[in-house]
């Protein structure tokens, strides 16, 4: 697997472009809450055929590009920076950020104590996410205890449960494997939240697609899983 950075243009906006060339048979776009359009496509694909495929989803960029910008208004992006607020299974804290000898993090009451020998951004995500991997350590496999009884007349294997930091996509399940994949931002949300996500990847046991079939399974599980997913929306801003 290899990856470029390239750069698109649409509507006189231009967009940075992370290219990812891997062992898939199609082209595929995500565009990232930053703005950025990340493209996963086969190794032989020229550039050019690349770029006519984002010109047709031109519409779909934009749309995407300026709900995002609409929900930052409403939500300001996280910046880690001392006195933010974070969530923490739904719940919020007050993050402290000082100056020390160590690179650590710990919560205590309703605070996320943040102490950095090294001052920097990307050490600030790192610890964030080791919090997040910490809690989630915790919560996932509780979500998996309270969904698998509501499969309880489906011979469903007990999954391998993982988890880890994923920007594309808040779950995924490999069935022939038996593993079912937790994205570690869900860390931040509350069980319910978290349920929904379980109960969806658990679901692709019995579909592995998302045909009617599939989303009949889960309505027929958790009928207010719709307004459970429109409630993570809440919580984008805090995945950084």
């Amino acid at each position: 697997m290899t990856s470029e950075q390239r750069q698109f243009t649409a509507r006189s906006q231009t967009f940075p472009v992370i290219l990812v060339r891997k062992k898939v048979k199609n082209i595929n776009l995500h565009v990232r809450s930053d703005g950025t359009l990340y493209v996963s496509a086969p190794a032989r694909i020229p550039w050019d055929y690349i770029e006519a495929f984002l010109e047709k989803k031109e519409d779909f960029i934009i749309r995407a590009i300026a709900e995002m910008r609409e929900r930052q208004q409403k939500f300001p992006m996280l910046t880690l920076s001392d006195g933010d607020t974070l969530y923490l299974a739904g719940h919020p804290y007050t993050l402290d950020v000082r100056l020390g000898l160590h690179n650590t993090i710990h919560r205590s009451g309703q605070t996320v104590f943040m102490e950095l020998a090294d001052d920097t951004l990307a050490m600030r995500q790192k610890l964030y996410h080791k919090l997040l991997q910490s809690l989630g350590k915790k919560l996932f496999p509780a979500s998996l205890a309270r969904m698998q009884p509501l499969f309880i007349d489906q011979a469903l294997p007990d999954p391998v449960l993982k988890q880890r930091v994923m920007r594309s996509r808040w779950g995924s399940c490999m069935p022939l494997k038996g593993i079912v994949t937790m994205n570690t931002y869900l860390a931040i949300m509350p069980e319910e939240i978290i349920d929904h996500v379980m109960l969806h990847e658990l679901c692709h046991f019995l579909q592995p697609n998302h045909s009617r079939h599939f989303y009949d399974a889960m309505t027929i599980r958790m009928p207010d899983w719709k307004e459970r997913r429109q409630a993570m929306a809440k919580y984008l801003p805090y995945c950084v």
